[in-house]
């Protein structure tokens, strides 16, 4: 084979063809490759500005920018001649490679546009696997059927493998969503450990008349006595809590009845615990970084499972329906990742944390009683009561 031959076919294999040209991170936007170039550290002339960089900025050989450019567009599209129908013209959206840079923010010089437009290949690309739901979708999709699934359809059973479930819902059955859900908030690295002497608050709402200091009282409630929760199914005792006395206050005056005062205490724990962190979501990583490109679809996904974790409850779901999927959810999270507890922000305050940690009443006591088995105590001088209605 001849070396011009083998060339061509490198050029082909990795979809660009020689470029040989100078760029600075200043002439590209996508935040991606302004780190790739930066990181690569060149003081060279840029051939597009014609200015040396200046620290912070750098300058690298443009196949860098391309290398990263089209292995990117390689994750989620692909040629539209391997795998999308033919019926005199392509059925199904495509899209020209001079459209797609421009829609995907990589630069907002015409010149460097160009320049990349020319070298790239594959002059046309359509969504990968362009008759199916993207990773996003499947995700997104097979959130919004399981929460259907599993509160009208099958409550109990649904873990039974039954591919049929898959059916408009994003290619995903619904026996492995819990699973997929808690793989996506892992790969996403949500789960993190909440120090020892973590402080919630918790509100015991009551009437009046009655009152209220241990925590025995005012901690979590024996699993004979727990009612159905945003994340625990009636049984399961757990404590909820929030990270202020007055976001603990709101919170319970959501359900509370409109007679009611209260008691509220500060609990802290004794030990690190190993929780969901859905506060704070990573930003939306670049197609072009590939580092973490690979994260884009739970992310995305992450974003609208997060808004529907934290809605307010309707309150004439007498059943309680709304909350059975996110108690699956976070049943799968407790035991498969594992973890002791989720955190997200509260609907009320946006800077009020809510948490539920998986801790039940047998491990709660008050400062100074504890066993070794105590994971949280109350703070007897924080105790205060709460004589007009929530």
């Amino acid at each position: 084979m001849g070396a011009t031959k083998r060339h061509m076919e490198l050029i082909d294999s990795r979809g660009w063809s020689d470029l040989e040209s100078t760029i600075c991170s200043g002439c590209v936007a996508d935040k991606a490759l302004v780190s790739a170039i930066r990181a690569h550290g060149g003081s060279d002339e840029c051939d597009y500005c014609e200015e040396e960089p200046v620290a912070p900025e750098a300058s690298a050989p443009i196949e860098l920018v391309l290398e990263l450019v089209v292995d990117g567009l390689k994750l989620d599209y692909e040629d539209p001649g391997e795998g999308m129908a033919w019926d005199g013209g392509y059925v199904g959206v495509v899209h020209d490679t001079w459209d797609l840079l421009w829609d995907l923010e990589v630069t907002e010089r015409e010149d460097v546009h160009e320049a990349l437009h020319s070298a790239i290949v594959t002059a046309q690309w359509c969504q990968r696997d362009p008759y199916a739901a993207t990773p996003a979708q499947a995700l997104t999709w097979g959130w919004e059927a399981f929460r259907r699934f599993v509160k009208h359809q099958r409550r109990f059973t649904f873990l039974t493998t039954d591919h049929s479930t898959a059916d408009g819902a994003g290619m995903m059955p619904m026996h492995a969503m819990p699973s997929a859900i808690a793989r996506a908030v892992a790969e996403a690295g949500l789960v993190t450990e909440l120090p020892v002497d973590s402080e919630w608050w918790r509100i015991r709402p009551h009437p009046t008349t009655e009152s209220y200091a241990s925590a025995a009282d005012l901690g979590p409630p024996p699993d004979s006595v727990a009612r159905d929760n945003r994340m625990t199914a009636k049984g399961i005792g757990a404590f909820y809590g929030a990270s202020t006395a007055a976001g603990a206050r709101a919170e319970v005056a959501g359900y509370a009845d409109p007679t009611f005062g209260g008691t509220c205490g500060k609990f802290m724990t004794t030990t690190s615990l190993t929780v969901v962190d859905l506060r704070d979501l990573p930003d939306y990583p670049s197609l072009f970084d590939p580092d973490r490109r690979h994260l884009r679809a739970p992310i995305e996904f992450l974003y609208g499972f997060v808004k529907d974790v934290s809605e307010v409850a309707d309150p004439t779901d007498k059943q309680n329906l709304e909350y059975v999927p996110t108690q699956v959810v976070a049943e799968t999270f407790r035991f498969d990742l594992p973890v002791d507890g989720v955190l997200w922000r509260s609907s009320k305050d946006s800077s009020v944390t809510s948490c539920v940690l998986f801790i039940p009443s047998t491990e709660v006591a008050e400062l100074g009683s504890a066993t070794q088995r105590t994971r949280l105590l109350l703070e007897p001088s924080s105790v205060g009561h709460i004589h007009a209605p929530l």
